[in-house]
């Protein structure tokens, strides 16, 4: 059943029926709702009791830094310590599990009190939390923590990051109102201003907060005019701008804003070549050429979903060449041979000579045995991919085959010992069975081995386990 139908034809008693009792029912919702109508109804006057943004955040940051400043990493108490795992842990590892987890039962309670504040409606002293933590996580100074992390400040900050997006993901589903939405932009944009100003990084850091928050045309605007306010250059958030620009009816200022910073951020120019892609191919062609050049691991996928060869067949090309090299796909590889020259094959190639197995299902697929003999024959002694090299040459070029399988296996067991060593020689075994025209000498081979002297007892068990000796 189709719910927006449902929903308008439903009268507004019943509506309101299942609003009160959804309210009763769920605290967190109810408090939501009071906050929503409080800050949407402008005859209600503010709380004289809401503290100053500035203030919060002040008051939040030294709690913080008073927390993370207790720990001391040079002389823990083990009584809470908790090992990860029963077996024996070298010091050193318990040191940093000890560590990391103080830190993290720290910021998960942080998290929750945040999130607590969100579920609740609380949106701006939320953000004042987020804020305060931080700047502690900048300030703090924990005694021995240099011994343990090679950042404490990177270290802290990743922590947060992971508060941060917990914190989008419960306001995501919260109704906030565009009041309360605004005051938390403002005081982020606030906090910047006393004590990060001309710091990117710290707008940048935020930027998806902002993005959650702003998500309506009246929002938008209100922010946009900060911003200008402020001094803030919009391509400092680039992804905030185009969101904010897409509010208004006229594409074009969108288009343009898209295609000032598209260079400068990837989630802007998947943006701007989706809409290039409905409305201007060429256009997302030349820009999708440039972006693919330049950031190849990023735009591969995306290219290659959107790209037809009979339209665009030389960057088609390029786009799969790349995505099939780069990931090892056979799959991939099957469908570029189609457009290759045998040139262009050997170039091919020559970019993957690195990757023993990668190569291997290339040469099988171009039915150039012969190479992969050689290749099976260059490399016999040292090869970790001796099955990969001679199973598809088997019944291709059989005696050679066995006498490689014969080299191995045999110098393998007067070189080697230990389990390890006997299933590979198993495993070439097995292969050499399937070797139609040397069953005898195949036979032999393995009683050979099984009865050699001096007797190896393990490599017997394991030849009976893998079933090559009855």
């Amino acid at each position: 059943m189709d719910f927006n139908k449902l929903f308008n034809d439903t009268t507004t008693s019943l509506k309101l029926d299942f609003l009160q009792s959804l309210l009763q029912k769920n605290e967190g919702l109810k408090n939501q709702f009071t906050e929503y109508c409080k800050r949407s109804n402008s005859e209600i006057t503010e709380n004289p009791e809401q503290k100053n943004p500035r203030d919060m955040i002040r008051t939040i940051s030294l709690k913080y830094i008073s927390v993370l400043n207790s720990l001391d990493f040079e002389d823990m108490d083990w009584r809470d310590y908790q090992p990860r795992h029963s077996g024996y842990i070298e010091d050193y590892e318990a040191v940093e599990d000890f560590a990391q987890d103080q830190l993290d039962d720290i910021f998960h309670e942080w998290q929750e009190q945040i999130g607590s504040m969100i579920n609740n409606g609380h949106i701006l002293n939320a953000t004042c939390g987020m804020l305060g933590a931080y700047d502690a996580c900048l300030t703090a100074y924990i005694e021995g923590s240099g011994d343990i992390f090679n950042d404490l400040t990177e270290t802290l900050l990743q922590k947060h990051q992971e508060l941060v997006y917990d914190a989008i993901s419960r306001i995501g589903v919260t109704v906030v109102s565009g009041d309360q939405a605004f005051q938390a932009i403002v005081a982020v944009l606030d906090h910047y201003q006393r004590n990060y100003q001309g710091m990117k990084n710290y707008l940048n850091y935020f930027e998806s907060l902002f993005i959650c928050l702003a998500d309506t045309e009246e929002i938008g605007e209100q922010v946009l005019a900060n911003l200008q306010r402020s001094g803030i250059e919009e391509s400092w958030l680039p992804q905030l701008a185009v969101k904010l620009y897409a509010f208004r009816p006229d594409q074009t200022e969108w288009v343009k804003k898209a295609a000032q910073f598209f260079m400068n951020d990837l989630n802007v120019a998947k943006q701007l070549l989706d809409y290039y892609f409905g409305h201007d191919m060429a256009a997302f062609l030349r820009d999708g050429k440039s972006l693919f050049d330049l950031h190849p691991e990023s735009f591969s996928l995306y290219m290659c979903e959107r790209l037809t060869p009979e339209l665009y067949p030389d960057f088609f090309k390029k786009v799969l060449w790349y995505r099939a090299s780069h990931e090892r796909n056979i799959a991939l590889y099957e469908t570029l041979r189609g457009y290759l020259d045998d040139g262009e094959k050997q170039l091919f190639l020559s970019g993957i000579e690195f990757d023993m197995v990668f190569r291997i299902k290339v040469l099988e697929i171009e039915h150039r045995f012969e190479d992969i003999l050689k290749l099976a024959q260059n490399e016999v002694e040292h090869t970790w991919h001796f099955p990969e090299l001679i199973t598809p040459i088997l019944n291709i070029y059989p005696d050679e085959a066995f006498e490689l399988i014969n080299f191995k296996a045999t110098r393998t067991v007067e070189n080697e010992r230990g389990r390890s060593a006997y299933r590979r020689i198993c495993t070439w075994l097995k292969l050499a069975l399937q070797i139609r025209t040397r069953e005898e000498e195949t036979r032999h081979l393995i009683h050979s081995l099984y009865y050699r002297k001096p007797a190896l007892p393990a490599l017997k068990e394991e030849m009976r386990e893998a079933g090559v000796m009855g």
